[in-house]
């Protein structure tokens, strides 16, 4: 030990323990930033929409049913599939109707996006 005063016990040195205080805080920091930073607006309920319905569904579109069924489920947590073409979702505490009707092209029918909200297809 060429410096006595320096070493404390386990043979760590008040240098080894200040870096490692130094290191800790920056990654508590750093994650505090991260976190305080999440770009993902939250849902103003847990049985809405995570974003608008034009957003991810566009007028025209023409989709099977097991992709609409699948796009709807990815977005909003609570849809509620009505007879007649119709479509209850709920975005920004306000329900919002989507209107589908049916294609039938070769043995398959896919359903195109006729309205959205009350704003129709031209």
């Amino acid at each position: 030990m060429s410096n006595p005063g320096l070493w404390l016990e386990r043979g760590t040195t008040v240098l080894g323990n200040a870096a490692r205080v130094v290191a800790v805080a920056l990654v508590i920091g750093w994650f505090l930033l991260i976190v305080a930073h999440d770009p993902r607006t939250p849902f103003a309920s847990r049985l809405e929409c995570g974003s608008a319905p034009w957003e991810f569904l566009r007028l025209g579109e023409l989709l099977e049913p097991s992709s609409l069924q699948f796009i709807v489920d990815a977005h909003c947590t609570n849809p509620k599939y009505r007879p007649g073409g119709w479509i209850e979702l709920h975005y920004g505490g306000m329900p919002i109707d989507i209107e589908v009707r049916p294609v039938p092209i070769a043995d398959t029918t896919y359903y195109r996006i006729v309205s959205i909200g009350g704003v129709a297809m031209p």
